[in-house]
């Protein structure tokens, strides 16, 4: 062993610059991999390889002095990336024409890239122009002759815009991004009944995703299975894992996923503001549990607080989902100032039985 460290550090350094270029290598290796299951029409994923490059990982792990547990994170993280990155390789599809009404907005931005990715035209309508795909700010030449219109606005807005592009009467397939349907519901299934092709979709991610490998996509049904059909067909193969419900039954399913996860962040953040200890001092002393509660929570705390309101203030159902959260949160202070514990222990019990544990 080197008696000077400086000369240990350059080493760990040499053989850090020595693990990116292997990865770049894997990479390059990864990309014609993808390159060749596109030619051949081939799915991307391949479970039961992803399982033996991972168990490969385990096997070597112990006589390289590494944990296993260590080993397969590496080996997911690397799967995970190449997949990723075989998933933003063009396909050979038939091109359509996509117009994305708010396609200068970060998740109209966001479909635009992705659909412009796997081969088709787009073309943006918006308030704001667009430097990187064509433009056009009227409405109707917008969607005139698109195959497909791809509605991104905020939720307050999404009903006058669709509204907009409905009475035009566009001749192709027609879905919003919103993510609260409240507002849209009567007007896509009046637009159902006139025989247009309308469903309604809601990303379950944000618009920093780099892809929708293993991301939740909710479709929609308005009572077109034409329109389900096509919008299905346009994300097939991207990864993602994608979810038809009856439109009726969105918002009440978001009032927990979205309404109620986000106003826990909220109130967790409120309360450590008004607790009075400085962050610095919680992070001192923090917990893994803590640690993993503040990170969920500074995410929460950095978004659009215009649109977090939406979210909580036109979804019909969060009124349900909070008071639910309430009354939990004060059957489990109650049954903390119990002096006996059954109480508490049935309150954690019937938490690991609904998440599957034994």
């Amino acid at each position: 062993m080197p008696d000077n460290i400086d000369v240990v550090r350059w080493r760990i350094e040499e053989v850090d610059n020595e693990i990116i270029s292997l990865i770049g290598q894997r990479m390059r290796l990864a990309k014609q991999m993808g390159q060749h299951k596109v030619d051949t029409h081939k799915s991307v994923r391949n479970l039961k390889v992803e399982d033996q490059v991972i168990a490969r990982y385990a096997s070597r792990a112990k006589e390289s002095g590494v944990s296993e547990a260590v080993s397969r994170q590496i080996a997911m993280l690397l799967i995970r990336e190449s997949v990723e990155a075989q998933l933003r390789l063009p396909k050979a599809v038939k091109p359509k024409k996509i117009t994305v009404v708010g396609g200068s907005g970060k998740m109209g931005g966001w479909f635009s890239r992705f659909f412009a990715m796997r081969g088709h035209e787009i073309l943006v309508n918006d308030i704001i122009s667009s430097t990187i795909y064509p433009f056009e700010n009227n409405l109707r030449r917008a969607i005139s002759n698109a195959d497909v219109v791809v509605v991104a606005a905020p939720i307050s807005d999404s009903s006058d815009i669709l509204r907009s592009v409905l009475d035009l009467k566009p001749k192709g397939l027609v879905f919003d991004l919103s993510s609260v349907k409240e507002p849209v519901t009567k007007l896509l299934r009046s637009a159902v009944e006139k025989g247009m092709k309308v469903c309604s979709v809601h990303p379950m991610y944000g618009p920093d995703a780099e892809s929708l490998l293993e991301r939740n996509l909710l479709l929609c049904d308005c009572g077109s299975p034409e329109a389900i059909k096509e919008t299905k067909d346009l994300f097939a193969a991207s990864g993602a894992s994608i979810t038809v419900m009856p439109i009726e039954k969105h918002d009440e399913l978001i009032a927990y996923v979205l309404g109620m996860s986000h106003a826990l962040n909220i109130a967790f953040f409120e309360a450590l503001v008004k607790g009075g200890h400085s962050f610095e001092e919680l992070r001192a002393a923090a917990s893994t549990t803590f640690d993993l509660q503040v990170a969920n929570s500074k995410r929460v705390a950095m978004e659009n607080p215009e649109m977090y309101y939406e979210i909580q203030h036109l979804n019909p159902h969060n009124a349900e989902a909070l008071d639910a959260l309430i009354e939990a949160m004060a059957e489990v202070r109650a049954a903390a100032k119990n002096k006996v514990s059954d109480e508490f222990i049935r309150i954690m019990q019937s938490g690991k039985e609904y998440f599957g544990g034994e």
